[in-house]
Protein backbone atom coordinates (compact mmCIF):
# COMPACT_ATOMS: atom_id res chain seq x y z
CA UNK A 1 0.00 0.00 0.00
CA UNK A 2 1.60 3.40 -1.02
CA UNK A 3 0.98 6.16 1.30
CA UNK A 4 0.63 10.00 0.70
CA UNK A 5 3.84 10.69 2.02
CA UNK A 6 5.40 8.17 -0.43
CA UNK A 7 4.02 9.50 -3.40
CA UNK A 8 4.75 13.22 -2.61
CA UNK A 9 8.58 11.48 -2.88
CA UNK A 10 7.81 9.52 -6.25
CA UNK A 11 8.53 11.38 -9.64
CA UNK A 12 5.69 11.76 -12.36
CA UNK A 13 6.80 8.52 -14.47
CA UNK A 14 6.87 6.36 -10.70
CA UNK A 15 3.38 7.19 -10.22
CA UNK A 16 1.69 7.27 -13.95
CA UNK A 17 3.60 3.56 -13.76
CA UNK A 18 2.30 2.55 -10.15
CA UNK A 19 -1.12 3.54 -12.29
CA UNK A 20 -0.67 1.62 -14.58
CA UNK A 21 0.13 -1.42 -12.06
CA UNK A 22 -3.09 -0.46 -10.43
CA UNK A 23 -5.13 -0.17 -13.23
CA UNK A 24 -7.82 -2.63 -14.05
CA UNK A 25 -8.43 -1.69 -17.47
CA UNK A 26 -4.61 -2.55 -18.18
CA UNK A 27 -5.04 -6.05 -16.24
CA UNK A 28 -7.70 -6.54 -18.68
CA UNK A 29 -5.76 -5.70 -21.34
CA UNK A 30 -3.05 -8.14 -21.14
CA UNK A 31 -5.50 -10.36 -20.24
CA UNK A 32 -5.26 -10.64 -16.82
CA UNK A 33 -8.78 -10.40 -16.09
CA UNK A 34 -11.38 -11.75 -18.04
CA UNK A 35 -13.32 -9.41 -20.95
CA UNK A 36 -15.64 -9.68 -23.94
CA UNK A 37 -13.41 -8.46 -26.76
CA UNK A 38 -15.46 -6.90 -29.86
CA UNK A 39 -12.59 -5.25 -31.77
CA UNK A 40 -8.35 -5.09 -30.85
CA UNK A 41 -4.99 -4.13 -33.11
CA UNK A 42 -2.31 -2.91 -32.21
CA UNK A 43 -3.23 0.13 -30.67
CA UNK A 44 -7.11 0.15 -29.14
CA UNK A 45 -9.43 -2.19 -27.98
CA UNK A 46 -13.23 -2.25 -27.32
CA UNK A 47 -14.51 -4.99 -25.58
CA UNK A 48 -18.64 -5.01 -23.97
CA UNK A 49 -19.33 -3.25 -20.72
CA UNK A 50 -19.70 -5.45 -17.43
CA UNK A 51 -22.49 -2.95 -16.56
CA UNK A 52 -23.81 -2.04 -19.52
CA UNK A 53 -26.61 0.55 -20.24
CA UNK A 54 -28.00 -1.56 -23.03
CA UNK A 55 -27.40 -4.72 -24.59
CA UNK A 56 -24.04 -4.18 -26.90
CA UNK A 57 -22.63 -1.29 -25.14
CA UNK A 58 -18.85 -0.75 -26.17
CA UNK A 59 -16.11 0.40 -24.21
CA UNK A 60 -13.35 1.51 -26.30
CA UNK A 61 -9.75 2.24 -25.04
CA UNK A 62 -6.21 2.54 -26.03
CA UNK A 63 -3.94 -0.29 -24.97
CA UNK A 64 -1.18 1.80 -23.42
CA UNK A 65 -2.45 3.91 -20.48
CA UNK A 66 -3.04 7.22 -20.72
CA UNK A 67 -5.29 9.00 -17.80
CA UNK A 68 -6.80 11.68 -20.25
CA UNK A 69 -7.67 12.39 -23.74
CA UNK A 70 -5.12 14.96 -23.90
CA UNK A 71 -2.01 13.06 -23.15
CA UNK A 72 -2.86 10.59 -25.80
CA UNK A 73 -0.40 10.79 -28.90
CA UNK A 74 -2.37 12.39 -31.78
CA UNK A 75 -1.75 9.64 -34.37
CA UNK A 76 -3.19 7.04 -31.85
CA UNK A 77 -6.26 9.14 -30.76
CA UNK A 78 -6.86 9.53 -34.39
CA UNK A 79 -6.43 6.24 -35.21
CA UNK A 80 -9.24 5.27 -32.26
CA UNK A 81 -11.13 7.50 -33.56
CA UNK A 82 -11.19 6.65 -37.11
CA UNK A 83 -11.96 3.12 -35.89
CA UNK A 84 -14.88 3.88 -33.92
CA UNK A 85 -16.74 4.97 -36.86
CA UNK A 86 -16.48 1.10 -37.57
CA UNK A 87 -17.32 0.00 -34.83
CA UNK A 88 -20.53 1.80 -34.44
CA UNK A 89 -21.55 1.16 -37.87
CA UNK A 90 -21.16 -2.32 -36.57
CA UNK A 91 -23.68 -1.73 -33.72
CA UNK A 92 -25.84 -0.05 -35.91
CA UNK A 93 -26.08 -3.65 -38.19
CA UNK A 94 -25.41 -6.23 -35.04
CA UNK A 95 -28.09 -4.39 -33.17
CA UNK A 96 -30.56 -3.36 -35.52
CA UNK A 97 -30.94 0.28 -34.65
CA UNK A 98 -30.49 3.21 -36.46
CA UNK A 99 -28.94 5.07 -33.65
CA UNK A 100 -25.94 5.18 -31.12
CA UNK A 101 -24.38 7.86 -28.22
CA UNK A 102 -20.41 8.31 -28.08
CA UNK A 103 -20.54 9.43 -24.71
CA UNK A 104 -16.88 10.87 -23.95
CA UNK A 105 -16.18 12.02 -20.43
CA UNK A 106 -12.68 13.56 -20.50
CA UNK A 107 -11.41 14.27 -16.44
CA UNK A 108 -13.04 13.83 -12.98
CA UNK A 109 -15.49 16.90 -13.35
CA UNK A 110 -16.98 15.92 -16.62
CA UNK A 111 -17.54 12.71 -15.33
CA UNK A 112 -14.54 10.04 -15.98
CA UNK A 113 -14.63 7.41 -13.37
CA UNK A 114 -11.54 5.19 -14.94
CA UNK A 115 -8.10 5.90 -13.89
CA UNK A 116 -7.22 4.68 -18.11
CA UNK A 117 -8.97 7.28 -20.72
CA UNK A 118 -11.84 6.02 -22.24
CA UNK A 119 -15.15 6.20 -24.38
CA UNK A 120 -18.46 4.59 -24.71
CA UNK A 121 -20.52 3.46 -27.80
CA UNK A 122 -24.39 2.87 -26.83
CA UNK A 123 -26.84 1.45 -29.24
CA UNK A 124 -29.75 3.82 -28.48
CA UNK A 125 -33.59 3.06 -29.34
CA UNK A 126 -36.59 5.21 -29.33
CA UNK A 127 -37.85 5.83 -25.73
CA UNK A 128 -35.05 3.33 -24.52
CA UNK A 129 -34.96 5.39 -21.07
CA UNK A 130 -31.50 6.67 -21.32
CA UNK A 131 -32.41 10.71 -20.51
CA UNK A 132 -28.63 11.24 -19.28
CA UNK A 133 -27.53 12.03 -22.35
CA UNK A 134 -29.89 14.45 -23.19
CA UNK A 135 -27.83 17.51 -21.96
CA UNK A 136 -30.02 20.98 -21.16
CA UNK A 137 -29.22 24.01 -23.42
CA UNK A 138 -28.75 27.47 -22.26
CA UNK A 139 -28.87 30.60 -23.49
CA UNK A 140 -26.02 32.94 -23.89
CA UNK A 141 -25.54 36.49 -25.39
CA UNK A 142 -24.10 36.84 -28.77
CA UNK A 143 -20.72 38.83 -27.23
CA UNK A 144 -20.13 35.78 -24.75
CA UNK A 145 -20.01 33.57 -27.12
CA UNK A 146 -18.01 35.35 -29.19
CA UNK A 147 -15.79 35.38 -26.13
CA UNK A 148 -15.04 32.18 -25.13
CA UNK A 149 -14.92 31.34 -29.34
CA UNK A 150 -12.18 33.31 -29.25
CA UNK A 151 -10.29 32.02 -26.30
CA UNK A 152 -10.65 28.38 -27.88
CA UNK A 153 -9.45 29.10 -30.76
CA UNK A 154 -6.27 30.68 -29.43
CA UNK A 155 -5.44 27.99 -27.28
CA UNK A 156 -6.19 25.23 -30.18
CA UNK A 157 -3.81 27.47 -32.18
CA UNK A 158 -0.75 27.31 -29.37
CA UNK A 159 -1.46 23.49 -28.98
CA UNK A 160 -1.22 23.10 -32.67
CA UNK A 161 2.27 25.18 -32.66
CA UNK A 162 3.57 23.76 -29.66
CA UNK A 163 2.68 20.17 -31.52
CA UNK A 164 4.10 20.36 -34.86
CA UNK A 165 7.38 22.06 -33.18
CA UNK A 166 7.79 18.67 -31.37
CA UNK A 167 6.84 16.48 -34.10
CA UNK A 168 9.29 18.59 -36.67
CA UNK A 169 12.34 17.90 -33.90
CA UNK A 170 10.70 14.24 -33.80
CA UNK A 171 11.46 14.06 -37.55
CA UNK A 172 14.77 15.37 -38.01
CA UNK A 173 16.25 13.43 -34.98
CA UNK A 174 14.79 10.57 -36.78
CA UNK A 175 16.45 11.31 -40.11
CA UNK A 176 19.37 12.25 -38.47
CA UNK A 177 19.69 8.46 -36.99
CA UNK A 178 18.91 7.07 -39.82
CA UNK A 179 21.61 8.53 -41.74
CA UNK A 180 23.87 7.43 -39.45
CA UNK A 181 22.75 3.72 -39.87
CA UNK A 182 22.93 3.66 -43.31
CA UNK A 183 26.50 5.48 -43.20
CA UNK A 184 27.39 2.55 -41.39
CA UNK A 185 25.25 -0.19 -43.31
CA UNK A 186 27.53 1.49 -46.69
CA UNK A 187 30.79 1.05 -44.68
CA UNK A 188 30.34 -2.43 -44.13
CA UNK A 189 29.23 -3.14 -47.35
CA UNK A 190 32.07 -2.57 -49.99
CA UNK A 191 29.95 -4.21 -52.71
CA UNK A 192 27.07 -1.66 -52.25
CA UNK A 193 29.82 1.05 -51.87
CA UNK A 194 31.09 0.19 -55.10
CA UNK A 195 27.75 -0.04 -57.01
CA UNK A 196 26.94 3.84 -55.56
CA UNK A 197 29.52 5.15 -56.63
CA UNK A 198 30.72 3.20 -60.09
CA UNK A 199 27.11 2.15 -60.74
CA UNK A 200 24.30 4.87 -59.40
CA UNK A 201 21.88 4.14 -62.43
CA UNK A 202 22.23 0.19 -62.02
CA UNK A 203 22.15 0.72 -58.16
CA UNK A 204 18.66 2.27 -58.28
CA UNK A 205 17.24 -0.60 -60.29
CA UNK A 206 18.20 -2.88 -57.56
CA UNK A 207 16.73 -0.43 -55.04
CA UNK A 208 13.42 -0.99 -56.87
CA UNK A 209 13.75 -4.83 -57.03
CA UNK A 210 14.77 -5.04 -53.35
CA UNK A 211 11.39 -3.90 -51.02
CA UNK A 212 14.14 -3.81 -47.84
CA UNK A 213 17.70 -2.02 -49.48
CA UNK A 214 14.61 0.17 -50.72
CA UNK A 215 13.02 1.08 -47.58
CA UNK A 216 16.96 1.69 -46.36
CA UNK A 217 17.51 4.25 -49.18
CA UNK A 218 14.06 5.85 -49.05
CA UNK A 219 14.52 10.12 -49.61
CA UNK A 220 17.90 9.37 -50.59
CA UNK A 221 19.41 11.10 -53.80
CA UNK A 222 21.60 8.31 -54.99
CA UNK A 223 23.58 10.46 -57.56
CA UNK A 224 24.80 13.14 -54.85
CA UNK A 225 25.35 10.07 -52.64
CA UNK A 226 27.25 8.61 -54.90
CA UNK A 227 29.36 11.54 -56.04
CA UNK A 228 30.09 12.36 -52.39
CA UNK A 229 31.36 9.08 -51.94
CA UNK A 230 33.42 9.29 -55.04
CA UNK A 231 35.03 12.57 -53.77
CA UNK A 232 35.71 10.90 -49.78
CA UNK A 233 37.10 7.38 -52.00
CA UNK A 234 39.65 10.04 -53.25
Amino acid sequence: MVSEEDLKNMSPEEIAELQRKQCIFCKIIKGEIPSKKAFEDDKIISILDINPAVKGHLLVMTKEHYPILPVIPLEVAAHMFRTSKHLVKALKLGMVINNATVFIANGAIAGQQSPHFLYHLIPREDNDGLDNFNIPSNEFKEKEVKQHLAALKGKIGLMMKEYKAKKGKEEVEAKSINQQDLAKFIDKNPKVKDMVINHPDEFKKQLEADPELNKMFAGINIPKLSEALGKLKK
